[in-house]
Protein backbone atom coordinates (compact mmCIF):
# COMPACT_ATOMS: atom_id res chain seq x y z
CA UNK A 1 0.00 0.00 0.00
CA UNK A 2 2.37 2.46 0.87
CA UNK A 3 4.88 1.35 -1.47
CA UNK A 4 2.30 1.93 -4.28
CA UNK A 5 0.73 5.11 -2.90
CA UNK A 6 4.69 6.61 -3.36
CA UNK A 7 5.26 5.26 -6.58
CA UNK A 8 2.34 6.49 -7.93
CA UNK A 9 3.01 9.72 -6.18
CA UNK A 10 6.67 9.63 -7.91
CA UNK A 11 4.86 8.66 -11.11
CA UNK A 12 2.36 12.11 -11.29
CA UNK A 13 5.76 13.88 -10.73
CA UNK A 14 7.46 12.50 -13.49
CA UNK A 15 4.63 12.67 -15.90
CA UNK A 16 4.09 16.58 -15.08
CA UNK A 17 8.13 16.78 -15.51
CA UNK A 18 7.59 15.42 -19.37
CA UNK A 19 4.64 17.72 -19.93
CA UNK A 20 6.18 20.61 -19.16
CA UNK A 21 9.77 19.93 -21.13
CA UNK A 22 6.80 18.61 -24.10
CA UNK A 23 4.97 21.72 -24.13
CA UNK A 24 8.30 23.89 -24.17
CA UNK A 25 9.40 22.22 -26.60
CA UNK A 26 5.97 22.07 -28.90
CA UNK A 27 6.48 25.97 -28.43
CA UNK A 28 7.69 27.52 -31.65
CA UNK A 29 8.24 31.10 -30.33
CA UNK A 30 10.20 29.58 -27.32
CA UNK A 31 12.82 27.07 -29.99
CA UNK A 32 12.94 30.53 -31.71
CA UNK A 33 14.26 31.95 -28.89
CA UNK A 34 15.71 30.03 -26.64
CA UNK A 35 19.47 29.10 -26.75
CA UNK A 36 20.66 26.62 -27.68
CA UNK A 37 22.09 25.11 -24.32
CA UNK A 38 18.63 26.05 -22.77
CA UNK A 39 16.94 24.06 -25.71
CA UNK A 40 19.26 21.04 -24.82
CA UNK A 41 19.04 20.77 -21.62
CA UNK A 42 15.01 20.74 -21.68
CA UNK A 43 15.24 18.19 -24.26
CA UNK A 44 17.61 15.94 -21.46
CA UNK A 45 14.98 16.96 -19.16
CA UNK A 46 12.36 15.00 -21.47
CA UNK A 47 14.34 11.89 -22.42
CA UNK A 48 14.99 11.54 -18.33
CA UNK A 49 11.47 12.31 -17.33
CA UNK A 50 10.44 9.39 -20.26
CA UNK A 51 12.49 6.83 -18.95
CA UNK A 52 11.74 7.74 -15.22
CA UNK A 53 7.50 7.86 -16.45
CA UNK A 54 8.49 3.98 -17.79
CA UNK A 55 10.64 3.06 -14.94
CA UNK A 56 7.23 3.88 -12.36
CA UNK A 57 4.88 2.65 -14.65
CA UNK A 58 6.75 -1.19 -14.80
CA UNK A 59 7.44 -0.89 -10.81
CA UNK A 60 3.89 0.30 -10.32
CA UNK A 61 3.08 -2.71 -12.87
CA UNK A 62 4.66 -5.83 -11.20
CA UNK A 63 3.09 -4.31 -7.74
CA UNK A 64 0.14 -6.49 -6.40
CA UNK A 65 -3.01 -4.34 -6.63
CA UNK A 66 -4.63 -4.05 -2.98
Amino acid sequence: GAERKRLEKDLAGAQKERGQAQAKLSNEQFLAKAPDEVVAKIRERLVVAEAEVARLEGALGVLPVG
